[in-house]
């Protein structure tokens, strides 16, 4: 093997620390070979992990519904994609973005792509709403920005 240094922010260390102490990995160096192994096999079609138990590790510590990365076709208990974004949408321009904060937290697995572009969506309306004036409060419907309102 191959020695590298590689540095990383004292809160990434602090969590991949607990994870070891918890005994997900048996080590740190466990840790980011799993890390890089699992990355590149994702990302490039013809690689083979190398790292011992791979496997193993992968079925242990990332659970099936996680892989799978949700979707729409009833098999991950997730509802439908566009209906999350309307409902969150929904959420956002009455200003109840903790409801829609809660609402993805309850309804999709951390890392999930559709979790993620939610969470994305959901900082778009709040980077929105914060440039209303006056600023849109939580619980509060949004007011219409000047000019956009019909007659």
């Amino acid at each position: 093997m191959v020695k590298s240094t590689v540095r990383f922010p004292e809160p990434v260390v602090e969590e991949i620390e607990s994870l070891v102490d918890e005994g997900q990995f048996e080590s740190k160096s466990e840790f980011y070979r799993f890390s890089a192994d699992y990355v590149l096999s994702r990302t490039l079609d013809e690689y083979d992990p190398s790292t011992i138990d791979y496997d193993a590790i992968e079925a242990e510590v990332i659970p099936e519904t996680e892989r799978k990365l949700g979707g729409d076709d009833g098999e991950t208990g997730e509802p439908p994609f566009f209906d999350s974004v309307a409902f969150v949408r929904k959420l956002a321009l009455r200003g109840r973005f903790s409801d829609a904060e809660d609402f993805i937290d309850h309804q999709y697995v951390p890392g999930d792509r559709h979790a993620v572009l939610l969470e994305e969506l959901l900082r778009l309306y709040r980077e929105d709403a914060a440039g209303d004036e006056p600023a849109a409060v939580e619980g509060e419907g949004r007011r219409p920005r000047q000019g956009s309102e019909t007659n």
